[in-house]
């Protein structure tokens, strides 16, 4: 039958049909090929196939076919018409015993001149050698969206990371990179339309005379170290195209002779990289290198509907017509362009974002994602100065270089920088071997080695907002986000200026020895002796004698849980346990009031560090005494002690965020507000940061030393990193995501929130994966053992959330338990058959988010708790990975 949303007007609309049959994959075995003309219909059919063709014919045109055996026709299909004017296009049927023939693979977007069974069958072009330069193509389906800027822009970017680039400018009908170098380059040497004129008229199959007479004529147009080929010698003439691009393709044996040539081209002038500004909109003039897989084709679009439509509709094209099929094959990427500030994290983004997404997903398998980056609207780039030099000036002076500086990501490095960058050390097995056993003890942080320490940004800002008064601060982190680690980091240095230094601060003037009051129950035993011994040194160095150990404090706590105290009498249980914790008039009522008063008159200062208060309140989310006594603790303890004069005594307090929350009902937003430097939160650049530390911990096969650590940025991280797990979880000029996003992709929840066991425990497990590997020899992780250590990563985490709060392991079982049919993402809250309450649970938890109706889930729960993402959920899920990306926490 008709398609319902065809009208046959035409032999052009009836053409329609064929074409959706071929794309469905439901040719018929006896059709071999139809050729459509405006006078008739030809179809080309086995030998005695007529009846079959006629009954086929009556059912896919029903009904508008007729058979007709009076007009020397087989039939007809009859069009749309005016009443007494009836329109039919004739039906031929042609028996041949001709094999079905296998269509040239031409790359344009045109129609057909005859129809086969398979659009196109021939076969892909080759791989490009490794001294072959990535040819880059910009394109964008509106015109006016920022495409040239952005293409300028990425020229730098690349130019400033070492690559040498030939700049092309392919937009024949409106050549913008052209117009800036009337100035700079009045009279260029040589053009892109000599190049193409020269190739179509050159005898040899790859055009190799003309392809390096146009590179001996460049070596005059190397502005900026850039080699500049413009879209014509004269702007005056660029209306003049005699050979355009698909005449060549044409007359070409080879249907890719374009990317050919231009490769060759930036091949002989020693060229790591040919960026080519193509023609706007689904022209001719651009479907030679859109269409080439090979090619990594870069899309820039703004949030204006139109061009959203169509760059989706463009991506479904090439998702038809060049997917990245091969390993080589790199993905597309997006550049969503003159964004204005406030947009990102708001419907008006996150729709037309998810619509690109949804669009793209025929290049996309489990692990692969689509590249995305924004530039802002800027109002110094909208109207751009006539010449090559004030543009280059505006687009440093901007920050859009910045902004398109992660497509680097897509490219292969260059050879020199592999060689600079494989691991110096020649034993992979053995470095696999130390990060695995030296990640295998870091991964529980009441087991790490006391010694090792990093200081973050929140662990800088604590030390430097702390230089002349002493902290009184709570640091709310997420299970696994190492508040044990440094809880023992700060006693192991018994003084907090000491702790200060060596976290970078500098001019500390505070000098306040540190006592552990309360710890976690899992330290092993060697640090449980170094809290007890810190404690006992501090107490002595205060004057005091036999400081309550911390056993005795965790009873005498547990006892004031069972009597119905009020809040402010839990503070003053709080102070007293301070002082006995530090030797003061031990079991003493009214101790704690009494010791800042000593503390000031002999001028002593005494920071306590508490920590392992989920063991003291296993049930803190539905106990309301307990919710009581951590109120008390997490509020109006700082409170009094910041009142003190003179500030003697000071406080640091670690606790779990779920902890704040479910003890202060009021203001808890506010308070987590004031504490949020200190937070221990992992954004992207400290994740990176964490993961090269503990890389150095591991005899150090990145050659790299703390103090440059400290300072490097995003950007640089990812690249110090790939000796670790290369640039990408495959070959360099694979279509694999980059090593790192996907890591840090993957551990993210959807609030951008990494978990700093998490990152150390996936580089133990890949590790383990990757010791006995004998094919990578240019990185210490493996891309199958990265991959294939994430379902573990997630089942561990979850066993140890379930070890510490009972209400998620009673919905996690619930999960499980589940029918795999029902464990899809996206779901909704009747199909897991959850309650209210227990959905409330997941999203505090940050296990889920909600999209609307659906629920969605990250992979570091997903994975765990084996739900898998429908097709339909897959871009929901990537938009709000980037979304987490944009939102992260410092």
């Amino acid at each position: 039958m008709i398609p319902l949303d065809i009208r046959l007007y035409t032999w052009i609309d009836v053409e329609e049909v064929l074409l959706r049959i071929q794309e469905q994959g439901n040719w018929p075995e006896w059709l071999i090929w139809v050729r459509a003309y405006w006078d008739s219909l030809t179809f080309g059919i086995s030998p005695g196939t007529q009846a079959e063709a006629k009954k086929w014919l009556g059912e896919e045109y029903d009904p508008r076919f007729r058979i007709d055996s009076e007009n020397n026709v087989d039939g007809f299909i009859i069009l749309e018409s005016l009443p007494k004017a009836e329109k039919t296009l004739p039906i031929i049927l042609e028996e041949t015993e001709e094999e079905p023939p296998i269509p040239r693979l031409v790359p344009s977007l045109a129609r057909p001149g005859v129809i086969v069974s398979n659009r196109q069958e021939g076969e892909l072009p080759p791989s490009f050698s490794a001294d072959f330069p990535a040819i880059v193509a910009f394109h964008s389906f509106k015109g006016g969206v920022g495409r040239t800027t952005n293409a300028l822009a990425f020229t730098q970017a690349l130019t400033e990371g070492g690559y040498r680039v030939l700049l092309v400018d392919g937009d024949m009908e409106a050549p913008g990179i052209s117009w800036l170098l009337e100035r700079r380059l009045p009279s260029p040497p040589v053009s892109f339309a000599d190049l193409i004129a020269l190739a179509h008229g050159d005898s040899s199959p790859e055009a190799t005379d003309s392809v390096q007479l146009v590179a001996d004529r460049l070596q005059s147009a190397l502005i900026d170290d850039i080699y500049i080929l413009p879209s014509f010698r004269s702007n005056e003439r660029f209306s003049s195209l005699e050979i355009r691009p698909e005449h060549l393709i044409k007359g070409a044996k080879n249907p890719f002779i374009l990317t050919q040539i231009l490769a060759d081209l930036g091949r002989i002038l020693g060229v790591d990289v040919v960026l080519v500004d193509l023609r706007a909109g689904l022209s001719e003039l651009s479907t030679g290198l859109l269409l080439d897989p090979r090619i990594y084709r870069i899309f820039v679009t703004t949030l204006s509907g139109q061009s959203i439509s169509g760059t989706a509709r463009l991506l479904e094209l090439l998702g038809e017509r060049a997917l990245s099929v091969r390993e080589t094959d790199p993905l597309p990427a997006i550049i969503i362009s003159q964004v204005p500030d406030g947009v990102e994290n708001t419907e008006l983004f996150s729709n037309p974002e998810t619509k690109l997404l949804e669009s793209a997903k025929a290049f996309l398998g489990e692990d692969l994602q689509l590249l995305r980056v924004i530039t802002k609207f800027a109002d110094s780039l909208q109207v751009l100065p006539s010449n090559w030099e004030e543009v280059i000036t505006k687009l440093k002076r901007s920050e859009i270089v910045d902004a398109v500086r992660p497509l680097l990501d897509l490219l292969p490095r260059k050879n020199s920088q592999t060689i600079e960058e494989k691991p110096k050390h020649p034993d992979l097995k053995s470095q696999r071997e130390t990060l695995r056993d030296k990640t295998n003890k870091l991964v529980y942080a009441e087991t790490a080695e006391i010694k090792e320490f990093l200081p973050t940004i929140p662990l800088r800002h604590l030390a430097s907002d702390h230089r002349r008064q002493i902290p009184i601060t709570v640091v709310v982190g997420a299970k696994g986000s190492g508040k044990t680690h440094t809880f023992l980091q700060i006693i192991h240095r018994e003084n907090w200026q000491k702790f200060a230094e060596d976290t970078c601060a500098t001019q500390i003037e505070v000098n306040a020895v540190i006592c552990p009051i309360v710890s976690s129950k899992n330290l092993k035993p060697e640090d449980v002796k170094l809290v007890s011994d810190v404690q006992k040194k501090t107490s002595e160095a205060l004057g005091f004698e036999n400081p309550q150990p911390i056993q005795t404090i965790r009873e005498n706590i547990e006892n004031f849980s069972q009597q119905n105290l009020l809040e402010s009498q839990w503070r003053e249980h709080w102070l007293d346990v301070i002082a006995w914790g530090v030797g003061f008039q031990t079991e003493q009522e009214g101790a704690g009031r009494k010791l800042t008063e000593h503390l000031l008159q002999k001028q002593h200062q005494l920071l306590v560090v508490i920590d392992g208060l989920e063991d003291l309140f296993p049930n803190f989310a539905s106990d309301e005494t307990q919710q009581k006594a951590l109120r008390a603790l997490l509020q109006t303890v700082p409170e009094w002690l910041g009142q003190q004069p003179g500030r003697p005594l000071g406080i640091i307090i670690f606790v779990r965020r779920d902890m704040v929350l479910a003890a202060i009902r009021q203001n808890a937003a506010q308070m987590i507000a004031r504490y949020e430097p200190y937070a221990l939160k992992w954004n992207r650049e400290e994740a990176l940061r964490l993961v090269a530390w503990v890389t150095i911990q591991s005899e150090n096969p990145l050659n790299l030393n703390i103090d440059k650590l400290l300072d490097m940025k995003e950007e640089e991280l990812t690249q110090v990193l790939v000796p670790l797990w290369g640039k990408k979880l495959g070959s360099d000029t694979s279509k694999e995501v980059g090593s790192a996003r996907f890591v840090i992709t993957v551990l993210s929840d959807f609030r951008g929130q990494i978990q700093s066991r998490d990152l150390v425990r996936i580089l133990n497990l890949a590790a383990r994966g990757s010791v006995n590997d004998t094919k990578w020899q240019d990185r210490i992780l493996i891309p199958a053992g990265i991959k294939n250590a994430l379902p573990e990563c997630s089942k561990e985490k979850i066993e140890e959330i379930e070890q510490e709060n009972t209400d998620l392991k009673d919905v996690f079982t619930k999960l499980r338990n589940l029918p795999e049919e029902k464990r899809k993402i996206p779901f909704t809250r009747e199909q897991v058959l959850l309650t209210v309450e227990e959905m409330k649970i997941l999203e505090e938890n940050g296990v889920v988010i909600r999209e609307k109706d659906d629920y969605y889930m990250p992979a570091i729960f997903r994975l765990g708790l084996r739900f898998s993402l429908t097709a339909a959920g897959r871009p929901p899920v990537m938009s709000l990975e980037r979304r987490a990306a944009r939102q992260e926490g410092g």
